[in-house]
């Protein structure tokens, strides 16, 4: 097939790349608005979370453990997406600002980037990492 058809393999690939980046965004928007049962719907049982602000988790409970209590911790959280791209097939990396209020009243301002890596529509591993 790409020997003979390399424009039908183009358009494949730009419908998977959009896919990677549509699923990305949804995960950020449901991240704003706060709606942890879509945001949890969204992983796969056997998905993987890094931060290394919280941790490593394994697993969908464990990471809707993890992210229950982080959003019980900050009654504000919102995710500002400088930028967004497909890195390599299946991974996606943002480039975002989060601006926090914990339950005291505290804000928090943090630059980050972080990678998820799609599948089939699922994610199955979120890294976070602050930028310096």
């Amino acid at each position: 097939l790409s020997y003979c058809c390399p424009r039908v393999l183009g358009r494949i690939n730009q419908e998977v790349l959009m896919s990677v980046l549509d699923v990305t965004r949804q995960y950020f928007e449901l991240s704003n608005r706060r709606d942890l049962e879509k945001i949890f719907s969204m992983f796969s049982e056997d998905a993987t979370y890094s931060s290394e602000n919280t941790g490593l988790y394994f697993g969908l409970e464990d990471i809707r453990s993890m992210v229950t209590n982080f959003y019980s911790n900050f009654p504000y959280l919102h995710w500002e997406i400088h930028s967004i791209e497909e890195t390599t097939p299946n991974i996606a990396e943002v480039v975002f600002t989060l601006t926090a209020k914990d339950t005291s009243g505290n804000e928090i301002i943090r630059p980050g980037i972080e990678r998820v890596v799609v599948v089939d529509e699922e994610l199955r591993h979120v890294e976070v990492r602050n930028s310096r």
